[in-house]
């Protein structure tokens, strides 16, 4: 078993974050404790407390690892494209192929809840802030919108999509039709924008 000593603070920073990731791959945010963390890590609760605030603190650095994980795919369809809708409808799939995917440590993501007086941190609002970007300048080009309008109408557009995801990991799709996930995705997003141009003209 290995003892304190044996790793800097940075190491077991790193390996607790390792160990609860993988705890959340394989059994979601209710499998996660510090208890099942220590006994991956061969170090006592205590040890992971001495290297974050709490269990919660673990949790929103994993997620800011996912994060980051999902940006770079969602970048990466927004390059291949030059035409701005053909870069939203890429950037929707790819955030639902990552959703689908890597479904438990997408769901932590925005399933994980911090007390109501405690304020979330600002680099997980950054991370969602920069994921949110990707959509703004293609959804300004294709809809003309500004401002306020736009950033209600880029919320919009994400909250469909992040819905889509839902249903897909839940097993509810049957309950609008059963079709695929990128069928889905694809209409959702094509129809808001014509409805979107369509207002804006």
């Amino acid at each position: 078993m290995a003892r304190r000593s044996e790793h800097t603070r940075e190491q077991l920073h790193e390996l607790i974050l390792d160990a609860a990731e993988q705890l959340m791959v394989d059994k979601g945010l209710a499998g996660l404790s510090a208890r099942a963390i220590a006994r991956e890590i061969g170090y006592t609760p205590g040890t992971i407390y001495l290297v974050f605030a709490n269990l919660d603190d673990v949790i929103l650095h994993v997620n800011a690892r996912t994060l980051d994980r999902l940006r770079v795919p969602m970048q990466q369809a927004a390059a291949a494209h030059a035409e701005p809708t053909e870069q939203l409808l890429h950037v929707a799939r790819a955030y639902a192929e990552f959703a689908r995917a890597h479904p438990n440590l997408w769901r932590a993501c925005f399933e994980h809840r911090l007390p109501e007086t405690v304020p979330g941190p600002d680099y997980i609002d950054d991370r969602i802030g920069a994921l949110v970007a990707l959509i703004m300048e293609p959804l300004a080009q294709v809809s003309g919108a500004q401002g306020a309008a736009l950033d209600a109408a880029a919320q919009a557009l994400w909250s469909g999509v992040h819905g889509v995801c839902i249903l897909t990991l839940t097993g509810k799709l049957h309950m609008v039709g059963g079709q695929a996930t990128e069928h889905l995705t694809d209409d959702l997003v094509s129809n808001y924008l014509a409805g979107l141009t369509a207002r804006t003209a």
